[in-house]
């Protein structure tokens, strides 16, 4: 079924597959198997679909690989065109490692705290150097929500992010919105 799936990019690979490919990618470039550009070709499949663009943020933003402590030009420009579904996920993979440091970090879990600040930090990073109109507003939109406005209510609700976990959120997104171009 693979092989079908290689044959018609038009059928979007699932999050397992995107997972995969992910880090089997993210693999050969750490071992200078793969530029920077052949990684932003692959990586436009990915951008396609949600389950795509999932699969290589829970890779690159929660993952042991470097790729988004420093990000190459090209993977930048590539998830820049991205635009507002990549602006989006980043958003909430930002509210989410913020919001599971905190618990983490009331629970004395230090390594898990560790791996959510990992998230947090890159997520924070990489909307610094996307779309500045489009983050402003995604964070604007984080922000209301976390006084209890807009559409992101019901993704805290969901999470059941507590007042804590949400003051850090919008302690976060403000601090963020601060650093953009």
């Amino acid at each position: 079924m693979g092989v079908a799936r290689d044959m018609h990019p038009e059928q979007p690979l699932s999050f397992a597959e995107a997972i995969n490919r992910t880090e089997f990618w993210l693999r050969q470039w750490q071992a200078g198997d793969m530029t920077a550009e052949a990684l932003a070709q692959q990586l436009a499949g990915l951008l396609t679909s949600a389950d795509g663009r999932r699969g290589f943020f829970v890779v690159a933003l929660a993952g042991p690989g470097p790729l988004l402590d420093h990000p190459p030009t090209p993977i930048v420009e590539q998830l820049h065109r991205g635009g507002k579904a990549v602006v989006d996920l980043v958003v909430r993979n930002l509210a989410m490692g913020t919001a599971m440091a905190v618990e983490h970090q009331q629970q004395g879990h230090g390594e898990q705290a560790k791996g959510s600040l990992q998230v947090q930090r890159r997520a924070q990073a990489l909307l610094t150097r996307l779309d500045p109109p489009i983050v402003r507003q995604r964070l604007d939109q984080l922000l209301a929500a976390t006084e209890g406005h807009g559409a992101d209510v019901a993704f805290l609700e969901r999470w059941n992010y507590d007042a804590a976990q949400r003051q850090a959120i919008a302690q976060i997104a403000r601090a963020t919105r601060r650093n953009l171009a």
